[in-house]
């Protein structure tokens, strides 16, 4: 995996300066050396030409939360009681679920 990356930075400069017939020579040995196909050699060549010199890979973004923690363990409860029901059966028998839960005391977590 490392000789990968370091073939990948060695091209990417050449590759984003060259012609269209070197690049596709450039691919060719890439491909070669690499094992991958043309279209994936091409799109880590161009990702890492477009890249900061001294960047790492970057970060992904985390995506923010939907539920609070205490909505998630009521959710979770749910539908561990509703047997593992998918959700276009879970968001129907919800309402029913809840109730009873509730009436036993073990929606917010008391057995």
């Amino acid at each position: 995996m490392q000789a990968r990356a370091e073939i990948t930075r060695k091209y990417a400069g050449a590759y984003a300066k060259a012609s269209k017939k070197d690049k596709g020579r450039m691919l060719d040995e890439v491909c070669a050396v690499t094992g991958w196909s043309r279209d994936n050699a091409r799109r880590r060549l161009r990702a890492v030409a477009k890249r900061p010199p001294g960047a790492g890979r970057p970060e992904p973004r985390t995506r923010a939360r939907k539920y609070s923690y205490d909505a998630l363990k009521v959710l979770q409860r749910v539908w561990a009681a509703s047997g593992g029901q998918c959700g276009k059966y879970l968001k129907v028998s919800m309402p029913l679920l809840l109730d009873l839960l509730e009436g036993r005391g073990r929606a917010r977590g008391r057995h």
